[in-house]
């Protein structure tokens, strides 16, 4: 912690920003997800043959072609009052990309694999808690060049605009281009084939959701801020002083138990990721301390749609295509049922998610512009299979971390997998969340 208080102190020193945008139509395109912010960090290694102004040079180029093909990026989010939903509208308003200094190097940042939130300073953020929500872009970046010549990337994306894969293949493309000149496929961004059906077919309950109606003032600060976007307003979230943030480790070792375990009744296959799940939320529930014996608890984890949709979404679909498998049990049954029956509950949940109940839910919130139910809940999210690693935008530049920067929010939990000489243990899991002080 003192190291974060020591990095965050003067992290950036001057900042210079400019707008890139594409001089096209306004025209609206509807968003039928839910909207909340995610970001991205890329540390660059600190000795490299090209300067940093030309890195700079060929990312704003590759930016400013890629927009041809990304049209909604430089659009601005509105809120459709008579329907009740969120809208992109394509004003081409811009991509902000500020250029900034720091007077630091990269060995007084420590370890940059590790999660801190200091690093949000290397992200262009809204200035204002105040600030309109049409005004606030949906996609930001900002390089940052430290003094010993190391530098970092940081992207912001509206997570209505865009899930993690499809920020991951935008990075892939915007790279390709910067690299060839050429991008490397032409994205799908029509959204219509995740719009609600009419007339709605809702054919199950979705527990998983809730109505604005049955929020209470003390729900979660996930739902809360859903509320507030709903409510045309935009709340930065802050992290508690009661919970103090910190990543845990899952070895290959330690899964390969929990795997064993599952299998002791009735579980013949489950993933590393699933496991992890289950041991995470009997622990957690195991530890809160406001809990009655008959309270549910929650989880969600999230699930890409875009090979359980019929027909298939292409890989190449350039939205929000996430949905969250939910389970659901009271303290006393999940902490004393055997734990091969909490894995065969979240497979379960994973399962339960076909295209009908996807469309269902689609159909649902169309109906009832809710959230994700999460009172005793938290949500799961893996980025162990995402290849931000693997991008150079030219110059033989590489990178030497990729990956999200992580908020510390007291509701979500964030899988990484660990690359180091002893993988092949098997999946190495960091585990980054908050925990109550």
């Amino acid at each position: 912690m003192q190291n974060w208080a020591r990095v965050a102190h003067g992290l950036v020193s001057e900042i210079n920003e400019s707008i890139y945008k594409m001089e096209l139509p306004s025209v609206t395109l509807v968003s039928d997800i839910r909207v909340k912010r995610k970001s991205l960090s890329v540390i660059r290694p600190e000795k490299n043959e090209i300067a940093f102004d030309n890195i700079i040079y060929l990312h704003t180029e590759a930016l400013s072609g890629i927009l041809v093909y990304y049209d909604s990026i430089s659009g601005r989010l509105t809120f459709n009052s008579e329907e009740w939903r969120f809208e992109i509208d394509c004003n081409a308003a811009g991509v902000p990309f500020a250029v900034c200094t720091s007077e630091l190097t990269l060995e007084q940042m420590g370890d940059v694999t590790y999660p801190n939130p200091a690093f949000t300073q290397l992200c262009l953020l809204p200035r204002s808690t105040n600030q309109i929500l049409e005004d606030e872009p949906l996609m930001s970046f900002q390089a940052t060049q430290f003094r010993c010549g190391g530098f970092a990337v940081g992207t912001v994306v509206n997570h209505g605009l865009m899930d993690g894969f499809a920020l991951q293949e935008f990075a892939k493309n915007l790279t390709h281009v910067a690299r060839k000149g050429n991008e490397a496929f032409i994205p799908v961004t029509i959204r219509t084939c995740l719009k609600a059906r009419f007339p709605l077919q809702i054919k199950y309950q979705h527990e998983e959701l809730v109505k604005p109606s049955q929020l209470g003032a003390d729900s979660s600060p996930f739902m809360q801020r859903n509320m507030n976007l709903l409510h045309n307003k935009v709340v930065l979230h802050n992290q508690s002083e009661k919970h103090v943030f910190k990543p845990f480790t899952l070895s290959g070792k330690t899964l390969g138990l929990l795997k064993l375990k599952a299998k002791e009744v009735g579980v013949s296959h489950c993933s590393s990721f699933i496991v992890a799940v289950a041991h995470l939320w009997l622990a957690r529930t195991a530890t809160m301390a406001n809990i009655n014996a008959n309270d549910i608890t929650r989880v969600h984890y999230v699930v890409d749609m875009r090979s359980r949709m019929r027909p298939p979404l292409p890989r190449e679909y350039a939205g929000n295509a996430t949905k969250a498998a939910y389970a659901k049990a009271t303290a006393k049954e999940l902490l004393d049922q055997p734990f091969s029956a909490t894995v065969k509950m979240l497979g379960e949940a994973g399962n339960r998610l076909s295209d009908e109940y996807l469309r269902s839910a689609i159909d649902w919130l169309e109906l009832h512009a809710g959230v994700m139910r999460m009172d005793n809940g938290f949500v799961v999210t893996s980025w162990s299979r995402m290849e931000y690693g693997d991008l150079e935008f030219g110059g033989g530049v590489n990178s030497i971390y990729a990956g999200p920067v992580v908020s510390g929010r007291v509701d979500v939990v964030v899988f990484f997998e660990m690359w180091t000489p002893i993988q092949l243990l098997g999946l190495i899991c960091r585990i980054f969340f908050s925990l109550s002080s």
